[in-house]
């Protein structure tokens, strides 16, 4: 199945998330990856545009403190030809740390609802609840990326994305049909 199928189901189709669990860990990893990507990007793009719209009210702020503002100009362009250097390094390193975080989350929370799985008479193994809470996060990861884009702060908001995450992924589970 194509990632962007992947991406609009688990959006809003429980029962497509429970259907997952046969998929590879493979793509899986390909699908979380994919999806870290997405909604960093725009988080970036903000950042650049945020940047590049004040960095002449910056400049001017530096003479308040006594410095040069032909000087603080000299070392701006200094520094314009590493700054595509800087920005890609900021934005692998955001990457690596956010896919990070979603991996262990992942691995947390399945780790936590297989008992809940077997409470509620399910045949899952860890690896199929893994790959069900790789699904699972794509609706709180695309709602935390659309608050942030709106400018939109939660108090909590890691919070409130595990905890939304782990209610669809029982949800989830209890779609999936029972042992036999």
């Amino acid at each position: 199945m194509k990632l962007h199928t992947r991406l609009f189901k688990s959006l809003f189709s429980i029962t497509s998330i429970s259907q997952f669990r046969f998929l590879g860990v493979g793509s899986t990893i390909i699908y979380v990856l994919s999806l870290t990507f997405l909604c960093i990007l725009p988080v970036l793009i903000l950042f650049l545009s945020n940047l590049f719209k004040n960095s002449n009210q910056q400049l001017q702020s530096f003479q308040s403190y006594g410095l040069n503002p032909d000087q603080m100009q000299e070392f701006a362009s200094s520094v314009n030809g590493v700054l595509p250097i800087i920005f890609i390094v900021v934005y692998a390193a955001m990457y690596i740390l956010f896919s990070g975080i979603l991996f262990s989350g992942v691995s947390i929370l399945s780790g936590i609802l297989l008992p809940v799985s077997k409470l509620l008479n399910k045949k899952l193994s860890y690896r199929h609840i893994w790959v069900m809470a790789c699904y699972t996060i794509t609706l709180p990861v695309v709602l935390i990326t659309i608050l942030f884009l709106l400018n939109v702060h939660i108090p909590y908001s890691f919070f409130f994305f595990w905890v939304l995450t782990f209610i669809i992924l029982v949800l989830a589970i209890t779609r999936v049909p029972a042992k036999k």
